[in-house]
């Protein structure tokens, strides 16, 4: 028995492709793989010097880290002539949380005397009892003198982050420590305040009012905490290159005087909240500080980019 297969309206088209072009679709194919090939060859060497790049690089961080802490490479570049240092600061916790090595740096220096200025305390939002008392502890700790801490309560220095302060007022209380007490060096923030903070940023231009008009005295050197981006903000000991070969004036502590200034930080309770605790782990400034010498030519070009 058989079967009949009927078709209808079907018709069948057979298009013979060239040869030149079979033979360029499989050229094609062959050049694709090839190339997926060798990508996939040099994205996994990249990867793989990438890596020991990174394990260098660490390596070098932590050879330069113990060099210094044994004395056997000198990271520490001081200032000049330093026997009383003057600290101007925005709020309680600004002593350790961006000042602390070069606190503990001048503090053990014979013959140097440690000033600090703290311009408010809290008191606009009615903590200023608390943050106080805070802010004598962490300095016992650290150890400077109780009558060497100048704490202002001045209404017209509220801690706020976007409140300027009125330059005048941070530069009549500045100018009077430095003439009372024969400063001979002044730390403070830099244009920038570290942390972009406007409290901070104001403290940078009423010293800098101080230097255009002239009032400082001429044996009197300012220098500002350098401000970085946020990469070696958190880098820690990574910086220790960078820092090494960019900066000056530079300071760096052991790990015993690192959790020396956790320490101190401990003492404001009020201000530990999760995002300082990670701060207070991370932060290059807990262990590296690096400090620029301003003068007046500096303080001229920052006014002259403000205007741009």
């Amino acid at each position: 028995m058989t079967d009949d297969f009927q078709y209808s309206n079907v018709s069948f088209i057979y298009i013979r492709v060239p040869s030149f072009i079979k033979d360029s679709l499989v050229d094609l194919s062959n050049y694709a793989n090839y190339f997926l090939f060798s990508f996939e060859e040099y994205l996994f060497d990249t990867v793989e010097h990438l890596i020991i790049g990174i394990l260098l690089y660490v390596a070098l961080c932590i050879l330069l880290y113990f060099l210094s802490t044994w004395g056997l490479i000198g990271f520490t570049r001081n200032m000049r002539h330093a026997r009383r240092v003057l600290f101007v600061t925005a709020h309680p916790d600004d002593e350790v949380m961006f000042f602390g090595p070069t606190i503990l740096n001048y503090l053990q220096k014979p013959n140097c005397q440690v000033f600090l200025m703290c311009l408010s305390s809290g008191k606009n939002y009615g903590m200023d009892k608390i943050r106080t008392n805070e802010l004598f502890e962490s300095c016992k700790i650290l150890g400077i003198k109780e009558e060497n801490i100048f704490l202002y309560n001045n209404t017209n220095l509220p801690d706020a982050m976007d409140v300027r302060w009125p330059v005048e007022i941070i530069a009549r209380h500045v100018l009077y420590n430095v003439e009372t007490f024969g400063i001979t060096n002044i730390i403070t923030f830099d244009r920038h305040g570290v942390s972009g903070h406007e409290n901070h940023i104001s403290i940078y231009y009423a010293i800098a009012n101080l230097i255009l008009d002239h009032r400082l005295p001429r044996t009197c050197g300012v220098f500002v905490l350098e401000s970085v981006n946020i990469i070696r903000k958190y880098w820690l000991f990574l910086d220790i290159p960078i820092s090494l070969i960019m900066s000056r004036f530079r300071c760096m502590r052991s790990l015993s005087q690192r959790r020396l200034i956790q320490q101190a930080m401990n003492k404001h309770k009020s201000q530990m909240v999760w995002f300082r605790m990670l701060y207070m782990i991370f932060s290059r400034y807990v262990l590296i500080n690096t400090l620029q010498q301003i003068n007046l030519v500096d303080i001229e070009l920052d006014y002259l980019e403000i205007e741009d």
